[in-house]
């Protein structure tokens, strides 16, 4: 019966030692946990290489996932750096707590002694955020940047030289498969159909390429479809696929006093056991990889960069913020487009008003969509076109990111329609 539905069967815990020191076992790795390491901490890093090195020699990366790293590299590495921008707009904003909301006070006058106390605070907090901008910069300088030498490209470079998978063979190749991925998706058939939404996107939704057009929404399935191929190798005789794309149409996830992995999707081994003579085929996160990496290699990896690398580092949001603009009495909609523009959060109020955005962040929060919601004024059929403008930017989010579209629609519901605010906000 397990031959019959080995799909249904993972590679039991005992034998995956053996599995990772198989000669003929191949290890796969997805384009996302590559740009992964970009923002990790340097020891998480030099230990996920350590692990690399010790399975060189069967190392391999499908095609479109070496084409998506090498596409997607500079935005990632941007993306990171932004984190530092932010870090120093939270302390300007507490310096001037006392520059103006204390100095408001007039305690000078009203308490002298307090007064007192309260500028020894300020020095006492200054000289802290003094040694905290020092740490700042220090891992700031260990992160690469857009123009800087790229230590990491270049170890993958090495590590992944003649290991890379052919392109497509021509658009026709390319073409029979977006036809087939229509298919599935309308049928749920893994992987890729949760990346439905990123056909939706303006001015994203695909990229040229060495001739051959690639459409965004079928990445996942382009890179399970060259794993395949490769698996029909007389050389490969087992699969380990190393990905930190978490969505449910790559994993079998259940309930059970809290949401469980319990290992790749039956339809994904049915597939690859049926269309290959592999004899196993093994899914890893990062985390997971480093974990048995650690123990099976015999290789040294601090607890701590597991547990980095067990953090989810969201790939690169787009949100495409539609442009308003005052018009003698109200504001109006245009059409929503995207432009290479970067703010830092704190001057997003402001901005907003007047410019197109795309903003980049992985510390996406509450106080972003408040602040954008805020900014939306009155204007005729204001209902539809919130509704509209919500609906735009909500479409810029996949399945795992249920919670923010919760944020959004609370805050949507609460909006006053009477003078553009939000019911809970009393400020200007």
């Amino acid at each position: 019966m397990k031959n019959t539905f080995k799909g249904f069967h993972n590679v039991p815990q005992d034998q995956l030692e053996q599995l990772w020191k198989n000669d003929k076992t191949l290890f796969v790795f997805d384009a996302n946990v590559l740009l992964n390491l970009y923002g990790y901490a340097k020891q998480t890093r030099d230990d996920f290489f350590k692990i690399l090195e010790s399975i060189n020699e069967k190392v391999w990366i499908p095609y479109h996932a070496g084409l998506e790293y090498q596409n997607r590299r500079l935005a990632v590495i941007r993306n990171e750096k932004t984190v530092f921008n932010e870090i120093e707009d939270y302390l300007v904003k507490i310096e001037k707590v006392f520059t103006n909301d204390f100095t408001k006070l007039a305690l000078q006058r009203r308490f002298p002694k307090l007064s007192e106390n309260t500028e020894k605070l300020k020095k006492d907090i200054s000289k802290n955020i003094s040694n905290y901008r020092k740490s700042v910069s220090h891992w700031d300088s260990e992160q690469p940047c857009v123009r800087s030498h790229d230590e990491i490209r270049e170890r993958l470079n090495d590590l992944f030289e003649n290991k890379v998978g052919e392109k497509p063979v021509n658009q026709e190749w390319l073409n029979n498969l977006y036809n087939e991925g229509a298919e599935r998706f309308k049928n749920k058939v893994p992987p890729g159909f949760k990346d439905t939404d990123k056909a939706n996107k303006d001015n994203n939704t695909h990229f040229f390429y060495d001739g051959l057009n690639y459409e965004r929404q079928y990445g996942d399935l382009i890179v399970w479809k060259q794993i395949i191929e490769k698996a029909k190798g007389d050389n490969v005789e087992n699969i380990i696929f190393i990905t930190d794309d978490a969505k449910d149409d790559w994993w079998y996830t259940i309930n059970s006093n809290g949401k469980k992995n319990v290992g790749p999707l039956a339809q994904l081994q049915a597939e690859i056991y049926s269309e290959s003579k592999i004899s196993s085929f093994q899914m890893y996160s990062t985390s997971s990889f480093m974990k048995d990496g650690e123990s099976f290699m015999a290789v040294e990896v601090e607890d701590s960069s597991i547990e980095d690398a067990s953090t989810p580092h969201s790939e690169v949001i787009e949100i495409a913020m539609p442009k308003w603009y005052l018009d003698a009495e109200k504001f109006k909609y245009e059409d929503c487009n995207l432009i290479n523009n970067k703010i830092s959060i704190s001057n997003l109020r402001n901005y907003i008003k007047s410019q197109d955005l795309e903003l980049r962040t992985n510390r996406f929060d509450d106080h972003i969509i408040s602040d954008y919601l805020k900014n939306i004024k009155q204007v005729e059929e204001n209902e539809e076109r919130k509704r509209n403008t919500i609906e735009k930017l909500l479409s810029n989010f996949d399945e795992n990111e249920e919670y923010k579209r919760n944020i959004i629609e609370k805050l949507l519901s609460n909006f006053d329609e009477t003078d553009g605010k939000n019911k809970n906000d009393d400020s200007d």
